[in-house]
């Protein structure tokens, strides 16, 4: 795996102390040759983006703040806030396995998304989001009719 710089593995060694630094480097270990781990510096933190060399996986990321962590694993939903106490860094964890895993759905409609991703203890953590034109309304029931897509493992 060779990120922006051309180096194998992230280029983390001057990045801010964040609460989830470590984890980023144990996943770009973890996933050499499955998926591209990219950890950049940003005013405040770190943000780090995991694209799979799977075309049927799930990319997602997430903004490091130190006291605010920004998940992002879908379109338009998918996208958790949370704060950097270790139980939100926990579920950050948990989710970005999850992922890896190939245990994440979604259902895409025009403007929106939900996105279902099922913990390793079976739990479900589901996230809705969209963007619209002011004043339309999401039309009934679209989370039935609209595309569905059950994503693939990394490996």
């Amino acid at each position: 795996m060779t990120n922006e710089h051309g180096h194998d593995g992230p280029d983390t060694n001057q990045l801010p102390r964040t609460p989830t630094l470590h984890f980023a480097r144990q996943l770009a270990k973890e996933l050499a040759g499955a998926a591209t781990v990219e950890v950049d510096s940003i005013e405040g933190g770190i943000s780090v983006d995991v694209t799979p060399r799977n075309p049927n996986a799930r990319a997602f990321g997430w903004t490091d703040f130190s006291e605010e962590l920004i998940l992002g694993v879908g379109d338009y939903g998918g996208r958790w806030e949370l704060e950097a106490g270790p139980e939100d860094v926990a579920l950050l964890e948990d989710i970005a396995r999850s992922v890896v895993a190939g245990r994440v759905r979604e259902v895409s409609a025009p403007g929106r998304s939900a996105v279902s991703v099922t913990l390793a203890d079976g739990s479900v953590e589901t996230e809705i989001g969209g963007e619209a034109p002011a004043g339309c309304l999401p039309l009934p029931f679209w989370r039935r009719w609209s595309r569905s897509v059950q994503y693939a493992p990394y490996k």
